[in-house]
């Protein structure tokens, strides 16, 4: 059977796992020269693009614990700050523009006080074919999570195998990677709304 990766699997799933099992790799040779993978040879290759698939999802359930606990910093995942007002001075929309999401919002879908209505949304926007740039928005949301994830590891080997002086790279990383994820966030949940709002059905 063909297998064909979507946008969403290479960049959630593969990405992620392939840095973080080539930067393994690297630290490993340097550290105890054990290379895991000889890239010159064929059949490691493909064993390689097998394990990263199935490292992917595992870093993908990391990445779901990892992102439950953020958002609750942040309460509430940002497609909810459209009705519960959010931690550190975040917001989606201005004020005026807050009040026009939620009037439509209510009017499609009713009105209950501190509901996350993402999901409502963007199921109707799918089924008007309407996500193609939001999902886009949630494809790299889910890539800089699997790579906040993977330098997270990969400090810690760093620090157990070469120095806590070279593990500032790979935190350092990490910290980007969080800060791309939280934005890529937002970007997603101001997308479902606001093609929501400027949708008109013919």
């Amino acid at each position: 059977m063909k297998k064909e990766f979507s946008f969403y699997e290479f960049v959630g799933i593969l990405v992620p796992s392939v840095t973080l099992l080539f930067f393994t790799n690297t630290i490993l040779q340097f550290a105890l020269r054990i290379p895991l993978f000889d890239f010159g040879k064929l059949g490691d290759s493909a064993i390689f693009i097998v394990i990263a698939y199935g490292l992917g999802h595992i870093l993908h359930s990391l990445g779901n614990l990892f992102e439950t606990i953020l958002w609750k910093l942040f309460n509430g995942i940002p497609t909810h700050w459209l009705t519960k007002k959010p931690r550190f001075a975040q917001t989606l929309f201005d004020e005026h523009e807050t009040d026009k999401v939620k009037s439509k919002v209510f009017v499609k879908f009713g009105e209950v006080k501190e509901k996350d209505y993402g999901r409502l949304v963007y199921s109707w926007l799918f089924n008007k074919n309407l996500t193609a740039r939001i999902d886009i928005f949630n494809g790299n949301y889910s890539l800089f999570r699997g790579l906040t994830i993977c330098f997270l590891i990969l400090t810690v080997l760093t620090a157990l195998f070469i120095s806590w002086q070279i593990a500032v790279i790979p935190v350092s990383l990490a910290i980007l990677s969080l800060f791309r994820m939280i934005r890529f966030a937002k970007y997603y949940a101001r997308e479902v709304y606001r093609v929501f709002l400027t949708h008109e059905d013919p």
